[in-house]
């Protein structure tokens, strides 16, 4: 059951992936205290969950504003993605089974839909991915890290979303990564996450500033 913090967090993000909260912009508590109909102690909480998610930045004398967006940090995020990603198809293949590749079929299509340009709903649909994929592989604590990684992934997943305004990459789908699967073809789901990964720091490289 979602608490208040929940709540408050859920709002927050979704204002800041869908740019209604801007890079840089200062986070008055008050003001936001008032955005929200919330008090001040579960939005300071609130606050400090999205700082850990790499949302919200804190500075002294000035408070917290929504994180600035960089380059060089979409680019650890990436190295990051195609450790932890690959290790987690590799840990799952001796104990995939059919029940699983049918609910990950499921969960490609739902990813791979028009829906899923919105962050918030891609962020629930993909945390649902690999805890299906890793469900019978007995990694908690490779799912949780890949989770953490992908919370600030997601936030430039968002900020690419916005940009491209419905077009779309030309990125390998997520249906060859089942194909893959199926196939238990290490080598090529390797492949395919590193190019897709790769062209979304191509596009943030191109059309962002640091």
């Amino acid at each position: 059951m979602s608490t208040l913090v929940d709540k408050i967090v859920q709002a927050i993000r979704r204002d800041i992936y869908n740019g209604n909260l801007a890079p840089g912009e200062p986070l008055k508590q008050v003001e936001l205290a008032n955005r929200y109909g919330v008090s001040p102690i579960p939005l300071r909480e609130a606050l400090q969950r999205l700082q850990v998610e790499g949302l919200v930045e804190y500075f002294a004398y000035r408070g917290a504003i929504v994180a600035r967006t960089k380059k060089s940090e979409i680019v650890d995020i990436v190295g990051i993605r195609n450790v932890l990603e690959p290790l987690a198809f590799q840990m799952a293949l001796p104990t995939l089974d059919d029940e699983q590749l049918a609910r990950l079929a499921a969960l490609t299509d739902e990813l791979e839909s028009p829906q899923a340009s919105d962050a918030a709903y891609f962020m629930v649909k993909i945390f649902d991915y690999y805890a299906v994929l890793l469900a019978k592989a007995q990694r908690p604590l490779l799912l949780e890290m890949i989770q953490t990684n992908l919370k600030r992934a997601i936030r430039y997943y968002a900020e690419v979303m916005r940009r491209l305004d419905g077009k779309q990459l030309p990125l390998p789908s997520r249906h060859e990564y089942l194909e893959a699967l199926r196939k238990r073809d290490m080598n090529r789901l390797v492949t395919l996450l590193e190019t897709r990964h790769a062209g979304y720091v191509n596009f943030i490289e191109t059309h962002f500033k640091d």
